[in-house]
């Protein structure tokens, strides 16, 4: 009797499954990996496919949209702007492409997504907030503008090239799968139709995957290497702008820190050697529109014997390329060039490579910086940008020390007239107070002597405009007026003071009203001192005051002082101009220069010498109200 054991039983039903499985599997799985990959190419053609030529568009509009903000500067036309909008949009429907296609491809290429989508609109944002194509801007304003958005820029296209590269990548996955299976069906048909050869085909195609998942790995691991390297490449551009950042910065300070001209010149040619090159020079331009050299500085002190004697003598003959950089306003990278090494006041044997950059502030050119590379090295033009950005900070510097100059000599200047006229005018008007002192012990009639008494005043009103010369010198170096005050009645002041305008306002056919309010306390004040701020304010009403027109001139008591009003019924003065009434030497235009422009700024200087307050009230065509406080005795 025949029996099936157990190793009979394994050894004829696991060949009869294989053999069963084998023939369904031959069957089951071309429908299978068909499929498989038909769903695959079929996610290809409709997905992937698609959101790469989105991105790849993205990017292409992306790499155009700076060639047409530069169009736009460089030209002004406005097809520029069209063409940048145009492409903003197309990148804009692209985007909407990739929102709906990257969640399918996977949350990696949603993310890149967003972060394509964050660059782009920092640079958009960029262009707009710089004004690239709202107008053209000046040159250097637009390049430092361009310089400072550049990164977004860069990062922009950079994301865009991730997210194409991603796609590509998901594309070449499921092909590969497609590929993969298609080979693994091929394998499984050899394996079940040729059973004999099954270990040596399982064997070979074993081989096969491990050398597929080798070349594999190994495109990984050159994906890997090079995105390490554009890492580190980044890592040190970003280490490179950090550095550049900082010596700007600096730079700036160490300009700025001095507004001595020749200072300020020296530290310049300081900061551009031996940082940026051996030997530089720096001219500037005269008064004859020529070039005078006021710094040189070579990197070996024993060498800058050799630039000195050229230090502030004119430049005779200028090299043709430096004029050219001059006139166009922009700099220049050089090759050797003896001509240059002669200008720089160096053998013509050694030529090396130079940097000229013009020094530009508020539109005008102040004059050239010429600087030579240290021997058997050549400028970049990363050289020459930070050049020119120390340059800008250098002309600005320069300028400020040329104008803080400026300002000094005109002060001296000011503050020596202002001596000379104050005393001259002293000596004639001392003849004229005297003699009128002694006109007033005669023996004349009543008409007479009320003339006299008039010259008397008007003298004493001389002698105070010339001390306005002085008061206003006081106020303008930061110091308070003199004052001697004392108890005073206000209406004694008001009386004089009336006396000393009543002839003139009757000429002008102006009512005078001076008015003290009951009750007003006696002031503690200099009464020469507020007779003198009385004086302008009334002096100046007459001035603007029409004929048929009244002055007021009231004192009233306030909280713990007295408030004095000066009304008049003139043309007022214009909003825009109440803010400078009280700045020294400034009239308005219908002022027609009556006067030196002194008499309101002292007029605030004496009332604030008091401890007090002094403002104005003004409307065009109803009059103009000066009020003023000042303390009370006890």
């Amino acid at each position: 009797m025949w029996r099936v054991g157990p190793e009979s039983t394994w050894t004829t039903v696991l060949p009869v499954a294989f053999i069963i499985a084998s023939l369904v599997s031959l069957v089951a799985t071309p429908i299978v990996v068909s499929n498989h990959t038909k769903r695959v190419r079929t996610e290809i053609q409709r997905v992937a496919e698609p959101a790469r030529r989105a991105a790849n568009q993205m990017q292409v509009d992306l790499s155009a949209e700076l060639d047409k903000v530069i169009a736009f500067q460089v030209t002004g036309q406005p097809q520029y702007r069209k063409e940048y909008l145009d492409l903003v949009q197309e990148q804009e429907a692209n985007a909407r492409v990739l929102r709906q296609l990257t969640p399918i491809l996977g949350d990696e290429a949603n993310a890149s997504l967003h972060t394509v989508m964050e660059e782009t609109g920092r640079w958009h944002e960029g262009v707009r907030s710089g004004e690239f194509l709202d107008r053209q801007l000046p040159e250097g304003v637009f390049l430092a503008r361009l310089f400072e958005r550049h990164p977004a820029y860069e990062h922009a296209l950079r994301s865009t090239s991730e997210v194409e590269l991603l796609i590509q990548t998901g594309i070449e996955d499921r092909l590969q799968r497609i590929r993969s299976a298609e080979r693994t069906n091929i394998s499984l048909t050899i394996v079940l139709t040729f059973l004999a050869l099954t270990s040596a085909l399982l064997v070979a195609g074993l081989g096969r995957q491990m050398r597929l998942l080798a070349a594999e790995a190994m495109r990984r691991r050159r994906e890997a290497e090079k995105e390490a390297a554009d890492a580190g490449a980044a890592r040190t551009f970003a280490e490179r702008q950090e550095r550049r950042a900082a010596f700007l910065a600096g730079a700036s300070q160490a300009l700025t820190a001095s507004l001595d001209y020749e200072e300020t010149v020296a530290t310049l040619g300081r900061l551009i050697v031996p940082n940026l090159a051996d030997l530089c020079v720096i001219d500037m331009v005269d008064d004859t529109a020529g070039l005078r050299r006021v710094a040189a500085v070579h990197r070996s002190p024993g060498d800058q014997a050799a630039l000195t004697p050229m230090l502030g003598e004119r430049i005779a003959e200028v090299p043709e390329i430096v004029t050219r950089a001059m006139s166009e306003r922009s700099g220049r990278l050089v090759g050797p060039s003896a001509a240059l090494m002669r200008h720089l006041g160096w053998p013509a044997d050694d030529a090396r490579s130079t940097i000229i950059v013009p020094l530009i502030s508020r539109g005008q050119t102040l004059g050239v910086i010429t600087a030579a590379a240290p021997r058997g090295k050549n400028f970049t033009e990363e050289d020459l940008s930070l050049c020119v950005d120390l340059a800008r900070h250098g002309s600005f510097a320069i300028d400020n020390a040329h104008l803080y100059h400026d300002a000094q000599q005109a002060v001296r200047a000011r503050e020596q007239v202002l001596a000379i006229v104050s005393h001259d005018l002293r000596n004639p008007l001392n003849t004229v107070t005297l003699a009128s002192q002694l006109l007033q012990t005669s023996n004349a009639s009543d008409d007479e002597r009320e003339q006299i008494d008039m010259i008397v005043l008007s003298a004493k009103r001389m002698s105070r405009l010339i001390a306005d010369l002085l008061d206003i010198t006081r106020l303008e170096g930061g110091k308070r007026l003199p004052i001697e005050p004392e108890a005073v009645d206000a209406s004694s002041i008001l009386k004089e003071v009336y006396e000393l305008f009543k002839t003139q306002a009757v000429a002008q056919q102006i009512a005078l009203q001076c008015d003290v309010a009951e009750e007003t306390p006696r002031l503690f004040a200099d009464r020469h001192r507020v007779i003198q701020v009385l004086s302008n304010l009334i002096g100046n009403a007459l001035k603007f005051t029409p004929g048929g027109g009244v002055i007021e001139c009231v004192v009233e008591p306030a909280e713990r002082e007295a408030r004095f009003k000066v009304a008049d019924s003139g043309p007022g003065i214009p909003k825009e101009d109440l803010g400078r009434i009280f700045n020294p030497y400034w009239q308005s235009e219908r002022a027609e220069r009556m006067g030196a422009g002194l008499g309101l700024p002292i007029v605030k200087g004496i009332v604030e010498s008091h401890g007090g307050r002094i403002w104005v009230e003004s409307e065009e065509g109803k009059g103009t109200s000066f009020f003023f406080t000042l303390p009370v005795d006890g």
